[in-house]
């Protein structure tokens, strides 16, 4: 397994994280394109500029959040834009999208809620995808173990410890998003009455609770500078809680605003 898959020239070459974050786009915008739901909200040239602003957004909220929270491998200004080096946030990822992509909708008046449902139903398996090039870049590695599914990495340009057993966290949160899919998926399609903004909160609320559980398990996990009471959890398990409080009222608001609306 190796973070590099191709040297090209120089610094130029194909990393594994790189290619894994096409494949997934190639499949999401695949399912984007025979989604039935969206066309009626959009256009496909409209859902081009939504991807790019998407990327965009994304790539600089958990990039911003992963050296926040990582401020140790900055060792030079140039360092801040290596994506390839160190990595991503998905939480800071998401809150980018979060953050950004409504000002866009909101200027071309597209349904913001019903444009975020469509696109928070199959953000989870862009994810489940992307997190197989943490596993062969050895990013977000796990804690040692003695378990029989342990991981070994022996590459010299892993991100992972070299020559220690560890849990495969890359797989068990590869698992956990697709069958936050699947779940998303199912109460999509069996759900004809749905509130808009239920599929967006449900996706925070499950996704965070993903990296909330994982965490226990990551060997990268990041803690307060200063000594607390509260370093039992590392800052981006209480960044997962955050979200998820947050998405859980407006689930919550969501769900009466529904039941008033049907009472009129």
């Amino acid at each position: 397994m190796s973070s590099v898959l191709l040297h090209i020239y120089g610094p130029l070459a194909i990393h594994s994280f790189g290619l894994m974050i096409v494949i997934g786009l190639i499949v999401i915008l695949y399912l984007l394109e025979y989604d039935t739901k969206l066309k009626t909200l959009i256009s496909l040239e409209q859902l081009s500029t939504i991807i790019q602003i998407s990327l965009i957004s994304g790539i600089t909220g958990g990039r911003i959040w992963f050296l926040i929270t990582n401020p140790s491998i900055i060792e030079s200004w140039t360092d801040i834009f290596t994506i390839w080096s160190g990595g991503l946030s998905i939480l800071g990822a998401i809150i980018g999208i979060i953050a950004t992509l409504p000002i866009y909708l909101i200027w071309h008046h597209i349904p913001i809620l019903k444009l975020l449902d469509r696109l928070a139903l199959y953000a989870p398996l862009l994810q489940s995808i992307s997190r197989f090039g943490c596993f062969f870049a050895g990013c977000c590695h796990g804690l040692p173990t003695n378990l029989p599914w342990g991981i070994l990495y022996t590459d010299t340009e892993s991100f992972a410890p070299l020559h220690t057993i560890m849990h495969p966290t890359q797989i068990y949160s590869s698992v956990l998003l697709f069958l936050i899919f699947i779940i998303l998926y199912f109460f999509d399609r069996h759900n004809k009455y749905q509130k808009a903004g239920t599929i967006l909160t449900l996706y925070i609320m499950l996704t965070s609770s993903e990296r909330f559980i994982v965490d226990f398990w990551r060997g990268d996990q990041e803690f307060f500078a200063q000594p607390t009471y509260f370093d039992f959890l590392s800052i981006q398990q209480y960044l997962a809680l955050l979200l998820f409080i947050i998405a859980l009222i407006m689930l919550i608001f969501i769900t009466i605003y529904k039941k008033q609306n049907e009472s009129i």
